[in-house]
């Protein structure tokens, strides 16, 4: 049996994003993975985001390539660009899709293998990286939840 707790943060609520640069400074980070969606590149939400993170001296890349029910080809696109950036903290931007991605992508970036590798309950090994949720809706509480959907 395979047990971990992973600490996240979430925040939510008017204003949350401006604390997202102070939290990923906490959690160590020098360069995040924002996983959001286009609908919150259009509304601008996520230039908030960077300014923050700016503004905090944290670099950071953006993966908005992932379509609504995150696919196996989202996860390792976003895996592979974390690896390739030499990120160290993950930022989910947005509700369950960009969420359930993120999670995908910190579960293969510390196990290896493929996002398929990890079906079922107990299967990972070791840790997510440092992992903040930004909510920006509500519903599938998936930013609670240890799994993810993809």
């Amino acid at each position: 049996m395979y047990s971990y707790f992973t600490p996240t943060i979430n925040l939510m609520g008017a204003g949350a994003v401006v604390e997202v640069g102070k939290q990923a400074k906490i959690l160590g980070g020098s360069k995040v993975l924002v996983v959001t969606d286009k609908p919150l590149i259009k509304v601008e939400i996520v230039k908030k985001v960077t300014k923050y993170l700016e503004e905090s001296d944290v670099k950071y890349v953006v993966y908005d390539g992932l379509q609504p029910n995150p696919t196996v080809e989202n996860v390792h696109e976003g895996v592979d660009i974390y690896k390739k950036e030499n990120c160290d903290v993950i930022i989910a931007l947005g509700g369950c899709s960009p969420i359930d991605c993120a999670k995908g992508i910190g579960l293969v970036i510390t196990n290896s293998g493929s996002i398929k590798d990890y079906e079922g309950l107990d299967k990972s090994e070791k840790p997510m990286p440092p992992f903040i949720a930004v909510n920006t809706t509500v519903g599938t509480a998936s930013e609670m939840i240890r799994f993810t959907i993809i």
